[in-house]
């Protein structure tokens, strides 16, 4: 009896030891609205699974908004996940500076640059150190509905000045046809007007001293005529009835239905906006993407850039398994397969040349062509001031505040943050 208690004892200890060396990996990703992104990363996690025994990846999907909300207070409990997806600039940077986020070593970081993009690994990088894997570039351009574009007579293509822009929103109205479809009620959306104003205004140099506080910060003449060139669009009555009650993700939607002339958005739209429309969306035949125009007198230029540099990074208490999980979520073989399925562009330098949707590939030569790439505003400022910019954009367009407001709020919120 005693040698039979002794070995259930046994058996017992080697079962919990066994149960002690599983090792969980809590992955957060913002939504993927592309049904074939989605997938990918779905496909992904149930490989790496199936090939690692005692290892599991859970992997969770959050809406745009709540990750954003929802992530700082994550990142402080015990409720954190191990890897999350970033879009680099400032928001990342505060992370990293506050201790949130586990670097590389200096092996594994060098041998990712040299496989996934020194560029893209660069975005993700810290006071020396990096912190996670790149995964997609991103640019913001105008797509337009070439079906919708015919019946107006119009062609975008024209397009060089912004009052060329204003002038089409002009004629869609007037044909009783929506413009530009937008998610106000997420407020990013709209930032985008708000960043490439300012950008094609006053250009890398003076969008730099804003940042550095030089010529009053944001507090000067070219952002508030950056929101005053805002405004002028915003009293052509540009996008769909109660934009500011849809979020991007049902204008997406609307867009794909062939809602609109126009939609500001970045190159994943072409999957989200397929996966959310009613019948599957618009073919590439009825899609076209044009640079966002000049100011007349503007110190940018067309082939200036808006977008972003996106991957995952590491939290701070992720173990040793989640690396070698990132490596595989976002390496070379997993990349291969967004660019020639059409998913995203790729940083991989390997994966590049395998994109061959016609309207991604219009995408890539824009970031190719790219003078000055500008990330996201309201990542690149930080969570305080980025999300005031995402604040005036949407209060701007509402009327409740003024292009001088708007500089001025700006400015105080550099100031203090």
């Amino acid at each position: 009896m005693k040698l039979k208690a002794l070995a259930l004892i046994s058996t017992l200890a080697l079962m919990s030891g066994h149960a002690a060396a599983d090792v969980e990996i809590d992955v957060l990703s913002i939504n993927r609205d592309s049904a074939t992104w989605k997938q990918m990363y779905l496909d992904l996690v149930e490989e790496y699974n199936a090939q690692h025994d005692g290892v599991t990846v859970n992997l969770e999907f959050m809406e745009d908004e709540s990750f954003k909300q929802k992530l700082p207070t994550l990142l402080q409990s015990d409720a954190a996940p191990d890897l999350f997806f970033s879009w680099s600039g400032g928001v990342f940077y505060e992370q990293a500076d506050q201790g949130f986020l586990r670097p590389l070593d200096d092996v594994t970081a060098a041998e990712w640059q040299d496989e996934l993009s020194a560029g893209g690994m660069a975005a993700l990088s810290y006071d020396g150190k990096f912190y996670g894997a790149p995964e997609a570039s991103q640019n913001v351009a105008i797509w337009y509905n070439k079906d919708i574009a015919k019946e107006l007579g119009l062609d975008p293509t024209k397009i060089e000045t912004y009052d060329d822009l204003l002038g089409m929103v002009k004629a869609a109205k007037e044909a009783g046809v929506t413009p530009f479809t937008v998610g106000g009620q997420d407020k990013w959306p709209l930032h985008f007007f708000y960043s490439l104003l300012a950008m094609r205004i006053m250009g890398q140099e003076g969008m730099a001293a804003s940042a550095a506080g030089e010529n009053g910060g944001f507090a000067n003449e070219d952002w508030v005529k950056a929101g005053e060139e805002f405004v002028r669009l915003i009293k052509l009555e540009p996008f769909q009835d109660g934009f500011m009650g849809v979020k991007y993700d049902q204008a997406t939607g609307i867009w794909g239905d062939g809602g609109s002339l126009f939609h500001l958005m970045g190159d994943w739209d072409l999957g989200a906006s397929r996966a959310a429309a009613s019948d599957g969306g618009l073919s590439d035949d009825q899609l076209g993407v044009i640079p966002f125009p000049m100011i007349e007198g503007g110190k940018g230029k067309v082939t200036d850039t808006l977008g972003g540099a996106s991957g995952f990074v590491l939290t701070r208490n992720a173990p040793d398994e989640a690396v070698d999980f990132l490596k595989f979520f976002l390496g070379e073989k997993a990349q291969k397969r967004a660019a020639s399925e059409g998913i995203y562009i790729p940083t991989a330098p390997s994966a590049g040349g395998l994109v061959e949707d016609v309207v991604l590939k219009q995408f890539a030569g824009i970031g190719g062509a790219s003078t000055y790439h500008q990330l996201f505003l309201d990542q690149f400022f930080g969570s305080e001031l980025g999300g005031v910019i995402n604040d005036v954009s949407a209060q701007m367009a509402t009327g409740d505040i003024t292009p001088q407001e708007a500089a001025a709020l700006l400015e105080e919120t550099r100031q203090f943050q």
